[in-house]
């Protein structure tokens, strides 16, 4: 509901602070009951929602962008071009409009909903400092939302940087400096007739991303004693916000110390210690073998799921949506004709190790649909069906934005760029003892007693690639540890071509849109052409 009102007449225009059109007052606003969680799951509404075409569905939909430009997903063929052109390689260009708005849309909603609890902020602080006595309703209610808040707009900043931004390696000695993209905090929207913001840099966007979601992580692990997610997974929690945190970091890739607002650490330091909390923690298993191929990463209730939509009757995108599009069990486009697949040849390394039991997630390269993954992403009820007749037609399979398998993986790759070789393997291995097919445990110990220096990155990337494969990374992966890769034969349009997405960066991340360089007087082409020179 909320959501209807606050973006009712907002279009493109994330920079509109006060909406026009169906829009509450605040006195209105402050007299609903349960006003703020009305907001928060508005915002989270954004995470899913339709957006008029076929591959606009919300964050599922941007992770396909990022693993079909990297390569490691493949359109096979294309009868109804969604998804086309950024298996062509024209990413920068076709998703800039799209990625940017729903990352600043998000972003603008949690301003408004922070506007919402400002005169509290001071007692939702002290309170949380203090744990002596206990807060009023309101303030364990202002608390607990605001904290889910800020892991959101820290979330985003951090998508923003993954897809606007040079690669931080190729930002060496410079990234202090470096154009980034703008901040919009509450106190900036606050400014009458705010026409936009400059450029931040990558490291004050690092620190915004830093300060909110630790923050946040503070709030959450403090307010949700008085609050229960339940059976839903959409809200954030603590080890969510730690784990957003520890991605963020990573992608900051610097060993060296540096103060993090007044905390002196490196960026691999946060990335480790907030990922080891996760783990540590104890709350989520890593998916067994045993459930490998049984549970189609479709349903919410796995154990292993930490961030997840219950799609359900009224809100499911149908044919719009990650199954419609990757899931050939389902009536959908992937069964229809717009094939997607791993890449072959990431196939034919799977395939080489001998031991990974995650090859039973893709059909084999002489199968119908071959390459397709029939046995990682299926809905269940008609796993085994192919005929378009009677596949399934309900498109509810569940979406997934995190997973705990996420944090063995950051904690794998930050201990060994600390250069800490032998607790990088340690959690990897314990990623890895599940993924053991029956009767290779002889081929897997040879593998994981082999890993140091070179094998050690390559097994990583290898992980990165496999283990999260159709869940947004691995973009991200190849560019954050430059990664040349030569595709495989069943690309529709670059089959067997090299990338060289470390040197490359240029062509695999979004331009700013025009739409931002056109109103935005900060970010005219001619101050956007003088920043990157």
């Amino acid at each position: 509901m909320m959501l209807g009102l606050v973006l009712s007449s907002c279009g493109d225009n994330f920079l509109t602070q006060y909406p026009e059109g169906g829009v509450l007052l605040n006195d209105q606003y402050d007299k609903l009951p349960d006003n703020l969680k009305g907001s928060i799951m508005g915002i989270y509404s954004k995470l899913y929602e339709y957006g008029g075409d076929h591959d606009v569905f919300g964050q599922r939909s941007i992770d396909m962008y990022g693993d079909i430009q990297s390569g490691d997903m493949a359109m096979k063929s294309s009868s109804y071009g969604w998804f086309e052109s950024y298996e062509r390689g024209y990413f920068y260009a076709y998703a800039r409009n799209y990625i940017w708005s729903y990352y600043y849309d998000i972003i603008n909603l949690t301003n408004l909903g922070a506007l919402a609890v400002e005169e509290h902020k001071k007692e939702i602080m002290s309170a949380a400092l203090d744990e002596e006595e206990e807060p009023s309703e309101t303030i364990k209610m202002q608390g607990y939302y605001y904290g889910q808040m800020l892991a959101l707009r820290g979330w985003a900043y951090a998508g923003l940087l993954n897809y606007y931004c040079d690669p931080m390696d190729q930002l060496k000695n410079i990234k202090e400096k470096q154009p980034a993209v703008p901040v919009y905090t509450e106190t900036e929207i606050k400014i009458p007739n705010l026409m936009g913001a400059k450029r931040s840099s990558v490291a004050a966007v690092y620190d915004r991303i830093y300060e909110d979601l630790t923050e946040s992580i503070y709030l959450l692990d403090y307010y949700s004693r008085f609050f229960s997610r339940g059976s839903s997974k959409l809200e954030i929690n603590a080890d969510i916000a730690r784990l957003i945190l520890a991605y963020a970091m990573l992608n900051h890739g610097d060993k060296d110390d540096k103060v993090f607002n007044g905390q002196t650490e490196s960026a691999y330091d946060v990335a480790l210690a907030r990922a080891k909390e996760v783990i540590d923690g104890g709350q989520f298993p890593i998916l067994p073998k045993s459930k490998l191929t049984t549970t189609g990463f479709a349903d919410i209730q796995s154990e292993n799921w930490m961030w997840a939509q219950d799609v359900t009757v009224e809100t499911t995108t149908g044919l719009a949506s990650f199954f419609g599009q990757v899931d050939i069990h389902s009536y959908s486009y992937a069964a229809a004709g717009d094939t997607k697949a791993i890449d072959s040849k990431l196939y034919d390394e799977i395939i080489a190790k001998g031991w990974d039991a995650r090859a039973d997630w893709f059909n084999p390269g002489n199968a119908s649909f071959a390459y397709c993954p029939s046995r990682k992403f299926f809905n269940p009820s008609t796993k085994d069906i192919t005929d378009l007749d009677k596949v399934d037609r309900n498109w509810l399979a569940d979406n997934v934005f995190m997973r705990v398998e996420l944090a063995y993986l950051i904690a794998a790759e930050a201990a060994w760029a600390n250069g800490d070789e032998a607790t990088s393997v340690q959690y990897l291995k314990q990623l890895c003892d599940e993924r053991v097919a029956d009767g290779q445990e002889d081929a897997y110990n040879v593998w994981i007693g082999t890993l140091s220096g070179d094998a050690l990155k390559n097994a990583i990337i290898y992980n990165w690639r496999v283990e999260m494969w159709g869940e947004g990374y691995g973009l991200q992966t190849l560019r954050r540890l430059s990664k040349k890769v030569t595709l495989g034969s069943n690309h529709l349009s670059r089959a067997d071509q090299e990338l060289n997405i470390g040197t490359q960066f240029i062509h695999f991340q979004c331009e700013i849109p025009t739409s931002e360089t056109r109103y935005n007087p900060w970010i005219g082409t001619t101050q956007l052409a003088n920043d990157t020179k």
